[in-house]
């Protein structure tokens, strides 16, 4: 314990360990900013000649009291709009007509589809050819609604339900809500509202792995400057263990808080679980690192490199599939698969094992004599 405490004190006073200590709170810092601005990933333009209480002006009302990662703005002007579209302040452009109930009535009693709203583009991606799904998802219920209307004028000689009968029977048989809702193996749902958010417990995974290797590199530099020289190669590894042991307890404590504050600790008990986990894979990962490479200057060079493979194979920003044999040797892969899927833990669990070994036959191939 004093020797921990002792460590922790040596480590706090090199500029370059609070440096990677301090890259958290300006990473919380800056996703709360980002995430408290009202911004999505497109944004679209509104706009509708219609009246107020009109079918147009309902819609559009919606479009702006729902939380997505779309962002909308409405303009009072189709001249606004247009050249808000021109100069780059939204993404697109929706234009809802002046009776939009009218046209929709036109088309259930002629039984044709014909488009009733203007999109208008800057450009043509695959991620505004999917806004426009959301366009038509709002007016299809509504038309919806005059087909039925129709259909029951037609079928019904002379006593037709009044208006508000057919609405309250329309809406009494008609599905609610989201037609597909994103669901995790282990029944947690994603709202998917966030999208900030998403990355963060990779990106925080990665910078936990590479405190480890700050920890391999102040050993290596303790092992240089022959303060080990008294200790046999073959204990060595235990003050290795233990150097891990207060760098990612440091990291430990600063990713649960930042997790906190930013609102993505679901459930304490499994995250506690899972991290410690993570932690104790990561030590075993730097320290096979750190017994394979010699030189301090091949740890730094790795660095970058480990850096970017992390990003590029582990489900951060894609889910990458072809790789699973080398993806599973990053230990933050296997955490970030096993917080939401099944059966990830037990291969967590080998890992630690397969990991132990490994650290004490590399330590025992290297001081062997």
């Amino acid at each position: 314990m004093v020797w921990c405490l002792l460590t922790e004190k040596r480590l706090l006073k090199k500029i370059s360990y609070v440096a990677v200590l301090l890259i958290v709170p300006f990473l919380v810092f800056g996703l709360r900013q980002a995430a408290s601005q009202e911004a999505g990933m497109v944004t679209i333009g509104l706009y509708t000649p219609a009246e107020e209480g009109s079918l147009s002006d309902a819609l559009l009302d919606r479009f702006m009291e729902e939380k997505s990662v779309l962002r909308f703005l409405r303009y009072e002007t189709e001249d606004e709009a247009i050249k808000a579209l021109t100069g780059k302040t939204v993404d697109a452009v929706w234009i809802l007509p002046e009776d939009l109930e009218g046209e929709l009535v036109k088309l259930a009693e002629k039984g044709t589809v014909k488009p009733v709203a203007r999109v208008v583009e800057r450009e043509d991606d695959v991620t505004l050819t999917f806004t426009r799904e959301v366009l038509c998802s709002r007016i299809f219920p509504e038309l919806a609604y005059q087909t039925y209307v129709e259909y029951v004028n037609r079928k019904i000689d002379g006593n037709v339900p009044e208006k508000e009968e057919l609405l309250e029977r329309f809406e009494r048989i008609q599905r609610t809500g989201n037609l597909f809702q994103a669901e995790y193996l282990d029944g947690t749902e994603d709202t998917g509202e966030n999208y900030f958010m998403a990355p963060i417990r990779g990106l925080l995974a990665i910078w936990l792995v590479l405190s480890g290797f700050a920890g391999i590199l102040y050993q290596k530099q303790d092992e240089t400057n022959g303060l080990f020289d008294a200790i046999p190669g073959r204990k060595r590894i235990l003050y290795s263990f233990g150097l891990q042991a207060v760098v990612l307890f440091n990291g430990g404590v600063i990713y649960l808080t930042a997790c906190k504050i930013l609102g993505v600790l679901d459930h304490f008990g499994r995250e506690l679980m899972l991290l410690l986990l993570l932690l104790v894979m990561i030590a075993f990962f730097c320290n096979v690192i750190g017994l394979l490479v010699k030189r301090m200057e091949g740890i730094g060079v790795l660095i970058p490199v480990m850096t970017l493979l992390m990003i590029a194979f582990c489900p951060i920003f894609i889910n990458l599939r072809k790789y699973g044999a080398l993806q599973s040797l990053l230990p933050p892969y296997l955490y970030l698969k096993a917080l939401h899927g099944v059966g990830y833990l037990k291969y967590m669990g080998i890992y630690v094992v397969a990991g132990f070994f490994a650290c004490v036959l590399l330590n025992q191939i290297k001081y062997r004599r």
